[in-house]
C-alpha cells in the first residue's frame, strides 16, 4: 500500500500510549519473559524525559498512572538516556551501577538486572526501548540478547501492522470526504449549469446562437473546475482564473493585467470565472476585443473589505481607436453586454455592487463582491 507524505498519517508514540494496556502488546512481553525465563518484562515508551509502561509483566505496583491506566517514571534520567537515545541497555546489578543506584530504579520497579533494546516506530523514528528485568542480579549472555532480538522483531511487526491499520483508516476518511466533496462540486456545476441555462436562452435568438452562448459558458465553467482540481479542491488563485480566461485573447498584447495573488473559495471561484467570461466574451464580440476593432482591455485588482469581510474589487477598462463602435451600446442604457447575467452573478449571488460607464473613448466596469473562507 502506498503511503503519501504526509507525517500526521505515521504511526506515533500518542498513538501506542493513548490506547492503555493492550492483550496483543502484553502477550509479546510474556513471551519475552518465558523465553528468557525472568520474572519481568516491560515496554518503555519516551515522552521527553518521562517513560510510559505501554506494557509490563512482573514489576512492582505503579504508584503513578496515566488516565489511560498505564505507569509513568519520571525523573530517572539514566533510564530515560538509555531509552531516548536508542541505546541497547545491559545492567547486570542495578543497585551496583553508578549509572542508576541513585536514580532508585531498583526500588521503583523492583528489579536487580535489565536487559533492553531500542524499539523504532515503521517510519524510523524512536520510540523507546524493550526490555526484560530480573529480580535479582543476572549475567546477561549472548544468548539472551539473541533471543530478545528476535522477540522484539515479534514487536516490530505488530507496530508495522498497525502503521497499515492507521494508514487504511486515513485513506478511508480521506475516500470519504473526496466523495463528500465530490458530491458537493457536482450539485453546484449542476446548479450553476442551470442558472447558465435559463439566462442564455433569451427571446429573439436563434439555436445556433444559443447552442454557442451554452457551450462558451460550460467550457468556461470546465476550466474553473480544473484550476480547483489542481488545488484539491481548496479555492484557486483569482489570477489564475483571469489568465485562464483571457490568455487566447494575447496577454501582453491586447489584455494587460495586474494584481496581487488572491485566493478565493471555490463557490467564490466558479462566480468569478463567469463575470470574467461574460466581460471578456462581450468585449470579442462588440467591444475592444472584436476583430475590426482597434483597442485593448486592462483588469486590475486588490483585497478590499465589504461589511467587515474579506472582498476582491477589480477593474475591466476598455479602450478604443476612434471611440467605441457601434455594437458596444445596443441596449436602453447603452450596454449591450449580458447585464443580466452580470447583476446575477454580482449582485445577487456574490452579494457586491458594480458601476459600468460607456465613455466617448472607452468602457469602465468596476465592481467589488465579497469573498467567502477560501477552503
Amino acid at each position: 500500500m502506498s503511503r503519501p507524505e504526509n507525517s500526521s498519517w505515521n504511526l506515533s508514540v500518542a498513538d501506542i500510549t493513548a490506547t492503555g494496556p493492550e492483550e496483543s502488546i502484553d502477550r509479546i512481553t510474556r513471551m519475552a519473559t518465558r523465553l528468557l525465563g525472568v520474572p519481568a518484562g516491560f515496554l518503555a515508551i519516551a515522552e521527553g524525559d518521562t517513560l510510559v509502561f505501554k506494557s509490563e509483566i512482573g514489576l512492582s505496583p505503579a504508584p503513578t498512572l496515566t488516565g489511560s491506566g498505564l505507569r509513568v517514571l519520571a525523573g530517572d534520567g539514566a533510564l530515560s538516556c538509555h531509552v531516548a537515545g536508542g541505546q541497547a541497555l545491559q545492567v547486570d546489578d542495578v543497585a551496583a551501577d553508578g549509572r542508576f543506584a541513585s536514580g532508585g530504579l531498583a526500588e521503583a520497579l523492583g528489579i536487580g538486572a535489565v536487559l533492553g533494546l531500542p524499539v523504532g516506530l515503521p517510519d524510523g523514528s524512536l520510540a523507546g526501548a524493550f526490555c526484560v528485568a530480573d529480580a535479582r542480579p543476572r549475567a546477561w549472555s549472548d544468548a539472551d540478547r539473541q533471543r530478545l532480538d528476535e522477540v522484539q522483531a515479534v514487536l516490530a511487526g505488530e507496530l508495522a501492522l498497525r502503521q497499515e491499520v492507521k494508514l487504511r483508516m486515513q485513506l478511508e476518511q480521506r475516500a470519504f470526504l473526496m466523495s463528500r466533496e465530490m458530491e458537493h462540486r457536482i450539485k453546484n456545476s449542476l446548479s450553476t449549469v442551470q442558472a447558465i441555462i435559463l439566462l442564455s436562452v433569451r427571446d429573439g435568438q436563434s439555436a445556433s446562437e444559443i447552442r454557442a452562448d451554452l457551450l462558451e459558458r460550460v467550457a468556461s465553467l470546465a476550466k474553473t473546475q480544473s484550476l480547483l482540481a489542481d488545488r484539491d479542491g481548496k479555492g484557486a488563485l483569482f489570477a489564475d482564473i483571469v489568465a485562464a480566461e483571457l490568455q487566447h485573447y494575447g496577454i501582453g498584447t491586447n489584455v494587460w493585467v495586474d494584481g496581487p495573488e488572491i485566493v478565493v473559495g471555490k463557490d467564490d471561484a466558479v462566480s468569478l470565472s463567469m463575470i470574467i467570461h461574460e466581460l471578456a466574451t462581450n468585449a470579442a464580440k462588440h467591444g475592444a476585443l472584436a476583430l475590426r476593432t482597434k483597442g485593448g482591455v486592462a483588469m486590475r485588482w486588490e483585497p478590499s473589505e465589504r461589511d467587515r469581510q474579506p472582498a476582491l474589487t477589480f477593474h475591466w477598462e476598455e479602450w478604443f481607436e476612434g471611440g467605441p463602435p457601434k455594437l458596444a451600446g445596443t441596449g436602453p442604457n447603452g450596454f449591450g453586454f449580458g447585464t443580466e447575467l452580470l447583476e446575477t452573478l454580482v449582485l445577487r449571488q456574490m452579494r457586491g455592487e458594480m458601476s459600468r460607464e460607456l465613455t466617448p473613448g472607452g468602457l469602465l466596469f468596476t465592481a467589488s463582491v465579497r469573498l467567502s473562507q477560501a477552503a
